[in-house]
């Protein structure tokens, strides 16, 4: 059905039901009773404040406000939040009108907190309105959810079985460290006997560290206060280097690509859009505001944007995404899953071809050329490549004083010339070159400039061949490269992690060339660059460093984060004479993720060797990685296999439920925060602080329990360093206690503070209207009369956005030069260890390949699985909001699909119950859906649904009570455990990775689609 007609026919049912039953005639008898509980029809709960009789704005009675910050998902907005003091329970969330994330137009710091409660009130409403997403607004739900898990729980049956008693807190304290048979199955070590630093994890294989490192520990980076405080403790207290994230199997293979094009090193960046300029946009995998960044943030810049400046878009997307709308200038291509690769050099080749690119910026070579030319950014464009493969710098930028002509600058040719010159000469160089020459030396060499490199590579494939492969033809390729050069500064290439196939890291790297091509970095209009978090690690408190503490340096984790020609395994194959390649299961040094799921991977096949303890705190890797073997888990639910398991959280998820003890823990409404704020442009930091009692059981020193309190206890009884008296040194040498919850948040939130440089001062009635005497009570002991000041100005206003100028002329102001990168020198020094290949110097197409360098299509045939997959995240959904009850309202399930004409020709219709088969043998099954909004030969399926088995979607017994499952949080299907693993790695366990940086793929798999 037309998607158009469907929500139109949709409308006219829903208008006929309530019409209908309006104008029924109802028996007195049965008409309902009247209440006066209108709960169920959302009444309005009183209101922050309001104007009086005599037009003076007051604060309700019994009411506290606080301004705070939102964790429903990782771009982590600003939030105002209003609290019944009576009942001590969360009445409603809203934006917070001084976080640029939640406000167009952001109020000024100086605004006095009891003004911006005004600013939001009557006609001025409209104009300073603070809008939070419905993920943000049904945070209301976090706190008293009613599966949350609030006391502490051990397994009583197998694990994974769902059955739990509650026990007290110093007994699974005294549990988990001391061991003994705790659950009649046999002996269990405890934390005490397993932390060995002085001997091998892996005898003989020093670059693996102790055998401390057999505590694996998996947990949310994306909180910077709380995650610091857990990796301190993993990594220099306890000393294991397998910290594990989400980064790998999120988005970190596009963040890592795209730093390749913007410095020589190996980072990780991703570009926002210039919503106050733009003209021109081009999202690959995404479409504004869909995922990735700040909804609030992005729906007024690109609303804005649309009306303002007639903002022309295109979206290449397998599926068509709702603000690619009708009249609105915008353009939706559907490409194939997992084929952006063959779109995106379709466009490359026609704007090196036809020469659609920024000459002027290009040609630039160094800072002094740019600056002489009005630039502020300059390329590697013209720098020269030898590219003899006998010479002893094959692969690296030829040296100017091989020529005679400088140092160890790279070199050029003069632009118009045949001359060659030093890149710091002050030149502008020759972009498309390829010469034998001679060296000072008297050696002929072939030179070839870095943009030859890529129009080479991107011609090595015809233009019908990337339509062919693509879906998209070649004029609207030709069409997208033109508006790019036309649009130049004023467009913006910006992706996420719709692209996460093998050649996710190919992806991110094409992002930057295209906006280098079009000369867009850090330009007025164009790809800019957020400011980042401002840490608190460091300043007033030594937070960073550990006396005593373990050092890492030098260890590889078991996921092998490193380089394969510094292993034993290579060493002692070059000493036997043998080829070193392939290594026997992969190494990847590019991505500098630890991905949680990798590292299981290892534990499962005991290579380089297996965990003996898992801590998993807000991390849930086995529903969220896709393609995680069912190996992998078995690994984790078998006792023998791993022994101890500690989870702790909010919730019971998919990887918690098979804890041996599950330790609760603060919500985003109960903990202090500073974090970064993804799409927020100006420096600042979004700040929060507990806003209601938190709802965990308090231990018997009357501290609530929590992940902090947990590792501290546990430090302190096994003799940890940095922990207990003293053990955090100040800047004026004094030494401060780390002992609770409150002694880590106060020193970090101190250290925060202190680096803001236009903090208000705080007046009695801030205090008021943002709750500061109830935030600021814990903390006040613990820091000194200025420190104290400077915390409670930045939790007053939610944290510190400063507002400054935006730009310098044509650029963002402060972005500072960079040498953008047209060829890597660094990466394609690098050789991939299965094959020894090198990694390409500049973007590649190639076809999708497993680790052993087969093709996906040689094991995975399109006779047997002739459809394309590709997985997108819903707007409202996401890890945590799934617990809440709005949003199991307002998304209750979610659907495949798919192209009316695709549909057709598998003999599926709408409506069916389809099962998606994939080469891994785990079907999933799911609603089938079809229009014209999808990809002719795609299946597109949301993630975040299907939780069947966490967040409360299951059956559990807790002390012998049985807890039914709620069936609306566990509506859908869960689509990770669907993608099939790479079939040519070593051992049981596998996964589907990124062909060059060991990131998950999820997109372009190969699959098929019958009726269930």
């Amino acid at each position: 059905m037309d998607r158009r007609k469907f929500l139109t026919q949709a409308g006219l049912v829903s208008a006929a039901t309530i019409t209908g039953a309006a104008c029924s005639r109802v028996d007195a008898e049965s008409e309902p009773k009247k209440t006066q509980d209108i709960s169920r029809f959302g009444h309005p709960v009183a209101a922050e404040g309001g104007f009086d009789s005599e037009g003076k704005w007051q604060k309700t009675a019994g009411v506290r406000t606080a301004y705070s910050r939102c964790f429903s998902c990782y771009n982590i907005c600003g939030l105002r939040v209003r609290v019944d003091e009576k009942t001590d329970r969360v009445l409603k969330v809203g934006g917070n009108p001084y976080c640029e994330n939640n406000s167009g137009s952001p109020l000024p710091l100086s605004t006095e907190v009891k003004q911006s409660f005004i600013a939001l009130a009557g006609e001025a409403g409209l104009n300073n309105r603070a809008t939070t997403c419905a993920k943000g607004a049904s945070c209301v739900d976090s706190v008293d959810d009613e599966r949350r898990v609030t006391r502490v729980l051990k397994r009583a049956g197998k694990r994974g079985s769902g059955e739990w008693v509650t026990i007290s807190y110093e007994q699974a304290l005294a549990e988990i460290i001391e061991g003994g048979d705790l659950f009649g199955e046999g002996h269990v070590d405890g934390l005490r006997a397993i932390r060995q630093l002085d001997q091998e994890v892996k005898p003989g294989h020093s670059e693996f560290g102790s055998k401390a490192n057999q505590l694996f520990a998996t947990f949310c980076a994306e909180d910077y206060l709380r995650g610091s405080f857990y990796s301190r403790f993993m990594m220099q207290s306890w000393g294991t280097v397998n910290l594990g994230t989400k980064h790998a199997y999120c988005g970190a293979a596009q963040a890592t690509g795209y730093s390749l094009g913007m410095a020589a090193g190996f980072e990780e960046w991703l570009n926002d859009v210039d919503w106050e300029n733009v003209e021109y946009g081009l999202f690959m995998g995404t479409s504004p505001g869909s995922s990735g960044v700040s909804l609030n943030r992005v729906g007024r810049g690109l609303a804005n944007s649309r009306v303002d400046r007639g903002f022309k878009y295109v979206c290449v997307d397998p599926l068509l995404r709702t603000t690619v709308a009708a009249d609105t200038n915008a353009t939706w291509l559907p490409v194939k899953p997992g084929q952006d690769a063959a779109f995106s050099f379709g466009v490359i080749r026609t704007m090196l071809e036809e020469q659609w690119f920024n000459k002027a910026h290009l040609e630039n070579p160094s800072q002094k050329a740019a600056e002489a030319a009005g630039e502020l950014n300059y390329t590697n464009a013209g720098h020269l490549v030898v590219m003899d493969p006998k010479h002893p710098e094959y692969r690296k930028f030829a040296k100017a004083k091989d020529f005679g002509l400088g140092g160890d600058e790279a070199l050029i040719i003069k632009a118009g010339t045949q001359t060659l010159a030093s890149a710091e000469s002050g030149d502008k160089a020759e972009l498309f070159v390829s010469k034998r020459l001679t060296d000072s030396r008297g050696r002929k060499v072939t030179l070839m400039s870095s943009l030859y490199l890529l129009r080479a590579e991107a011609q090595r494939t015809s233009m019908e061949e990337y339509a062919k492969r693509s879906g998209i033809a070649i004029k609207e390729m030709r069409q997208v490269a033109k508006d790019l050069a036309h649009y130049g500064r004023k467009a913006c290439v910006a992706g996420n992690g719709g692209t996460n196939s093998s050649d996710g890291f190919v992806m991110g790297w094409i992002w930057a060339t295209l906006n280098t091509l079009a000369g867009s970095h850090d330009a007025k209009g164009g790809a800019i660059y957020g400011n980042g978090p401002i840490g608190g690690m460091e300043g007033l408190y030594d937070l960073a460093n550990i006396e005593g503490g373990v050092s890492l340096d030098g260890i590889v984790n078991a996921c092998r984060d490193g380089a394969y020609e510094a292993s034993t395994e290579y060493r002692l194959k070059v000493e036997q004479g043998k080829n070193p390649y392939p290594a026997s299961t992969p190494w990847h040094e590019v991505l500098p993720a630890m991905n949680a799921a990798e590292q299981w991977t290892s534990h499962a096949n005991g290579d380089p060797y297996s965990a003996k303890v898992l801590f998993n705190w807000r991390n849930n890797f086995l529903y969220s990685a896709a393609s995680i073997s069912q190996e992998v888990v078995a690994s984790i639910a078998d006792p023998k296999r791993l022994p101890l398991v500690v989870g702790i959280d909010c919730h019971m998820n998919e990887t918690n439920r098979y804890a041996d003890y599950l330790i609760p823990d603060r919500s985003m409404l109960e903990e202090y925060a500073a974090d970064r704020m993804w799409g927020a442009h100006k420096l600042g930091v979004v700040a929060a602080s507990p806003v209601v009692t938190p709802r965990t059981e308090k231990n018997e020193a009357g501290e609530h329990i929590c992940m902090e309190q947990l590792l501290i206890d546990i430090a302190l009884k096994l003799d940890l360093p940095g922990f207990g008296k003293g053990a955090l040194a100040t800047s004026d040498g004094r030494k401060v206690d780390l002992l609770t919850f409150e002694d880590w948040h106060a020193r970090y939130l101190a250290n925060v503070a202190a680096q803001c440089e236009q903090l208000p001062k705080v007046t009695e009635e801030d205090r008021l209207w943002a709750g500061l005497d109830y935030a600021m009570k814990p903390l006040k002991p613990r820091l000194t009369a200025d420190e104290a000041a400077k915390v409670e100005a930045l939790l007053s206003r939610g944290g510190y956005y400063q507002d400054d100028d935006r730009y310098e002329g044509d650029f963002i102001k402060g972005a500072g030069a960079k040498c953008l990168q047209i060829y890597h020198q660094e990466v394609a020094q690098l050789r991939h260890a299965y094959s020894g290949e090198f990694y390409p110097g500049t973007p590649t197409l190639q076809e999708h390949k497993f680790w052993n360098g087969d093709t996906w299509e040689s094991h995975w045939p399109q006779s047997e699985y002739p459809l394309l997959f590709s997985s997108y995240k819903a707007t409202v959904r996401s890890n945590y909001a799934v617990a809440f009850k709005r949003i199991g309202e307002i998304s209750p399930t979610n659907f495949v699909y798919m192209h009316s004409d695709t549909a057709k020709t598998q003999g599926l219709s709408d409506g069916d119950q389809v099962r998606l088969m994939t080469a891994n043998g785990k079907p999933c099954v799911g609603t089938l859906q079809t229009d014209i909004g999808v990809a002719k030969g795609a299946v597109c399926v949301s993630h975040g649904f299907g939780h069947s088995e966490g967040f409360g979607g299951d059956d559990r017994i807790i002390n012998g009570k049985r807890l039914p499952g709620i069936a609306s949080r566990a509506g859908g299907v869960a689509i990770n455990q669907m993608i099939p693993a790479d079939p040519t790695r070593n051992g049981a366990a596998s996964m589907l990775n990124d062909y060059w940086t060991g990131a998950n793929c999820r997109h372009g798999i190969p699959v098929r689609v019958e009726k269930a």
